[in-house]
């Protein structure tokens, strides 16, 4: 699997399935008619242009945004869209195409981001009827940090020294003994 920036040429797949995740409740139905020029401006200016709540104020906000798609064999697959704000970097939405699920596409592209990101905050916000996405950030270390519809999932960082079965065990000595196990 190999993960390109998107463009202009991904427009006509990615616009469908977000009209289909639309329909199906998966994003806003808003989308159904803002996917075209929403994912315009996301590939022509590298953001698009959102009414967000600052200090009280409703007012228009440039949100700078990368389109990223995941290609199986050299066929585009699926694609993630991320919000990059203040250090912070939104799961913002994503889709798949029918014959690559269930393929790992989602969890690749998620993968990079957060390899591309390790100094930012990484979160997303699902609706409850994307069950899959959901399941799939929880094996990355998401957590629920916010529940209602959407819920809103916060990546936790992997910590060096953690508890195990009540003992503390470092990262490596963990490995070792699973690795060790194998052998015995």
């Amino acid at each position: 699997m190999e993960i390109r920036k998107g463009s202009s040429s991904d427009l006509r797949w990615i616009v469908k399935l977000l009209k289909e995740g639309a329909r199906d409740g998966h994003f806003l139905p808003t989308m159904q008619m803002q996917a075209e020029g929403y994912l315009n401006s996301v590939i022509e200016h590298g953001g698009v242009q959102m009414i967000k709540l600052r200090n009280s104020i409703q007012a228009p906000v440039f949100v700078p945004m990368e389109l990223s798609v995941a290609e199986i064999d050299g066929s585009p697959s699926s694609f993630l869209v991320c919000c990059k704000e203040n250090n912070e970097v939104e799961v913002h939405l994503a889709g798949t195409k029918t014959p690559f699920k269930q393929k790992g596409c989602f969890t690749y592209l998620v993968q990079d981001t957060i390899s591309k990101n390790q100094n930012s905050k990484i979160y997303a916000r699902c609706y409850r009827k994307s069950s899959i996405a959901i399941d799939a950030l929880k094996k990355l270390n998401f957590e629920i940090a916010a529940g209602g519809d959407p819920i809103e999932l916060v990546h936790t960082k992997i910590k060096p020294n953690k508890q195990i079965n009540g003992t503390r065990k470092t990262w490596l000595s963990s490995l070792w003994s699973s690795i060790v196990a194998k052998f015995s």
